[in-house]
């Protein structure tokens, strides 16, 4: 009796499993938070199980070509975005100086220069501040998110509703945006870095 040779077969791996962790889902959950699209939303749109969705999102699972495929056919974005090698322009976001265009409030005294793209769906907001020489009811701040202030220049005060924070040039406060709160400059000019993460 003969023996039979059994030859056993090393199928290629996906190309996807030799990415790095991270990179696949973390750009997924971006494209499809920037098309306004639920999880839920972007099942019905693939045919694909919310919960796989999620796992790939969270780098738990890696997906096949053909499932990469009907992700970027479902948010309208060409493959090589989810793979990385494409930049898209509204990825990147920047303001020159000489574009910087603030908005005054002259009876307050304050004035600010947004640094966000209008209409963002990023998950965070930032602007450039001159604060007004006193406290006033323009500067009131309640929100929710995280907020950070990096002085530029000059010397500025935060208040809260039980203390007061002094701050100068090159020094960092972070808070969460449901504390109310004031800021004003300290002498005659200053400038803050405001930046503003959603929830």
């Amino acid at each position: 009796m003969s023996k039979k040779t059994i030859r056993t077969i090393k199928s290629e791996p996906d190309v996807l499993d030799q990415l790095p962790s991270g990179r696949i889902g973390a750009r997924l959950r971006a494209r499809r938070r920037s098309k306004g699209m639920t999880l839920d939303e972007l099942a019905l749109a693939t045919g694909l199980n919310k919960s796989f969705l999620s796992r790939i999102e969270k780098d738990a699972k890696a997906p096949s070509i053909a499932t990469v495929v009907k992700l970027s056919r479902a948010l309208d974005i060409p493959v090589a975005l989810l793979f990385g090698e494409q930049t898209a322009d509204t990825d990147i976001h920047l303001v020159r100086t000489t574009n910087r265009q603030p908005e005054e409030d002259p009876v307050h005294g304050y004035s600010f220069v947004p640094l966000s793209p209008a209409g963002s769906n990023r998950r965070a907001e930032a602007f450039l501040m001159t604060p007004p020489p006193h406290f006033s009811e323009a500067t009131h701040a309640e929100h929710s998110g995280e907020e950070s202030l990096y002085v530029v220049m000059g010397r500025i005060e935060v208040k809260f509703a039980d203390r007061s924070v002094v701050m100068a040039a090159g020094d960092f406060l972070q808070f969460p945006g449901y504390l109310v709160h004031h800021v004003r400059r300290i002498g005659a000019r200053a400038s803050v870095l405001i930046v503003i993460s959603r929830d």
